[in-house]
């Protein structure tokens, strides 16, 4: 191990961290580790995320996250407009998925909603909210 990288930071499993960094020991964000000067030792303690804010993984590492929301509105025939707010026209019988939780390292409960094209008797698209489900 090169001496001059030991004296700029500290090491904790494996990686190396900067002088004054504080960083998440693991996903859930229970405790909380500092790198407080140079060459030192990581100083880890019991910590939580503060009120308003949940435990989450961004770009790979645990970090505290603002509660946010986003919306998305299915109607017409058919009109679909995104979280991030496109709009799309899907065309045909079929069933699309609108949401749901994408792995189970998270704190949701698991949730997928989906929306189903059908055609009606005019010419006219439909699309139908199926409610949300647990897996099979």
């Amino acid at each position: 191990m090169d001496l001059s990288i030991q004296q700029c930071g500290c090491w904790h499993n494996g990686q190396h961290y900067p002088v004054g960094s504080e960083f998440w020991t693991d996903n859930t964000c229970s405790s909380k580790c500092t790198c407080p000067t140079r060459g030192s030792k990581v100083q880890c303690s019991n910590a939580s995320c503060p009120a308003g804010q949940y435990c989450g993984v961004q770009d790979g590492k645990p970090q505290c996250l603002e509660h946010s929301y986003g919306i998305c509105h299915v109607h017409g025939d058919p009109h679909y407009n995104t979280f991030d707010k496109v709009t799309h026209n899907f065309m045909g019988n079929c069933t699309y998925t609108l949401a749901k939780v994408c792995s189970n390292s998270t704190s949701l409960p698991y949730f997928n909603v989906e929306a189903k094209n059908e055609s009606s008797c005019v010419p006219l698209w439909r699309p139908t909210l199926m409610h949300a489900r647990q897996p099979a």
